[in-house]
């Protein structure tokens, strides 16, 4: 995370810097301004970097970038000195705790301050928050985004930032179902969303204090609540419908011409996602391909699985048409990020990207008669679906979008293998 540096940072006049320097860490309070809230007030935390490694920790304080200039300035209005006086005591609790670690790690910091911090409170979004500054602090800004936005739905469901945990029963999740429905939510939304409440109630019941020990578990198998699987429904073009995108005259160089461009390049690219798409470098064109390692996967596995993607006429007008110049080995192919930008721009710039792809491929959709809703997703599955249907085996296609197993392929192409069969049995009535 970077600090802007017009702002001031806190640190408290009692550390020991000496001992800290020892154990190679280094503490502040800074104001997160890159990450604002609604009402433009930013959250106040703590931030420990021990042997390069940065750690974020909220002070649950949040204010306005003026408001936390005064807080630091030497003589602070009434509330903002009690503001700062909550942030000292934190820090000094923070440093007292990294001293007396023999050998500091986040590790064994966490366990003893964290636990310290929250085993007496039974607010769930407190948790939630521990958990999304764990989620920045390792850069996993896909993720934050889900548990941060499945945050604000069960606030705006309770209308209330509390929310115990003993509050969360069966009967509570399927009112909040309930309302999710009827704000026309898909049953796929709700599973997204009550996922990592589902998370942070598990974290809580393994937490030393044993506070929800006694409380029934609301997820559980027999007289819980489920969180229902989304239907598995198919997201494939027909190839008269692709074939309508790829005849269809976009003007030159419009914006429009530019997103048809880059959602066929993800279909002709073994279904590509955009992030992906975003990262490519001309270091990844090899002799007739491209080789690359899937951003999703990269780092969940020590030898993540190289996907090759043959490089075809229409892919390589493609990479012609648009491919940023100069051709150099370290510059990235397409026009979405340059060199120098921190995890959280490049974030915002691929969904922004997917975004407008999704805006201008369904513009196109209209233009020739699809009628289907179709999006970025929409090319990955036609790409599998196509394959399939022209009696290509699952496991090159499984290995082709990057799958590490049958498995994962086997359930992918489970509603392409449905519509196969249904086709197949409305032949048995087919009289004509």
């Amino acid at each position: 995370m970077n600090l802007q540096m017009d702002l001031p940072v806190l640190t408290h006049p009692e550390f020991n810097e000496s001992k800290l320097k020892s154990k190679g860490v280094s503490l502040i309070a800074f104001c997160d301004n890159i990450r604002k809230r609604k009402d433009d007030t930013c959250t106040i935390r703590i931030r420990i970097i021990h042997n390069r490694f940065p750690k974020y920790y909220t002070t649950r304080i949040n204010l306005t970038e003026i408001e936390y200039k005064k807080m630091c300035g030497p003589k602070p209005r009434v509330g903002l000195k009690e503001n700062k006086a909550v942030i000292y005591e934190l820090l000094k609790r923070v440093h007292d705790v990294i001293i007396d670690i023999p050998e500091f790690s986040f590790k064994k910091f966490d366990k003893i301050f964290l636990r310290k911090e929250i085993k007496n409170n039974h607010n769930v979004f407190d948790w939630y928050e521990d958990k999304i500054n764990e989620l920045k602090a390792d850069n996993k800004l896909s993720s934050l985004d889900t548990y941060d936005n499945s945050m604000k739905s069960l606030k705006d469901f309770i209308g209330r930032e509390v929310l115990s945990f003993e509050k969360v029963t069966p009967e509570f999740l399927k009112k909040y179902e309930q309302w999710m429905l009827n704000k026309n939510r898909s049953i796929s939304t709700i599973g997204i969303y009550l996922r990592p409440l589902r998370h942070i109630y598990n974290r809580a019941l393994n937490d030393d204090s044993n506070f929800l020990n006694d409380h029934p578990y609301p997820f559980a198998v027999k007289g819980g609540y489920t969180i229902q699987a989304p239907r598995n429904i198919k997201k494939a073009l027909s190839k008269e419908d692709l074939k309508k995108i790829f005849l269809y005259s976009a003007q030159e160089g419009s914006q429009e011409h530019f997103y048809r461009d880059i959602w066929l390049f993800s279909y002709l690219c073994n279904g590509i996602n955009i992030k992906d798409i975003c990262l490519l470098k001309y270091d990844n064109i090899k002799v007739r391909k491209i080789e690359f390692y899937r951003a999703k996967t990269k780092s969940l596995y020590k030898e993540p699985k190289k996907i090759e993607i043959v490089i075809t006429n229409d892919v390589q007008n493609i990479i012609d048409r648009w491919g940023t110049k100069p051709v150099a080995k370290m510059n990235y192919i397409f026009p979405f990020f340059k060199k120098g930008l921190s995890p959280g721009k490049k974030h915002a710039i691929v969904k922004q990207t997917t975004k407008q792809c999704n805006k201008y491929i369904r513009c196109v959709a209209e233009n020739v008669g699809i009628e289907h809703k179709i999006s970025t997703y929409w090319a990955r599955h036609t790409y599998a679906t196509i394959l399939k249907r022209a009696g290509v085996s699952s496991s090159f296609i499984g290995d082709s979008l990057g799958h590490s197993s049958p498995d994962i392929t086997d359930k992918y192409l489970g509603s392409f293998e449905d519509e196969q069969r249904e086709s197949n049995v409305a032949n048995l009535t087919d009289w004509d």
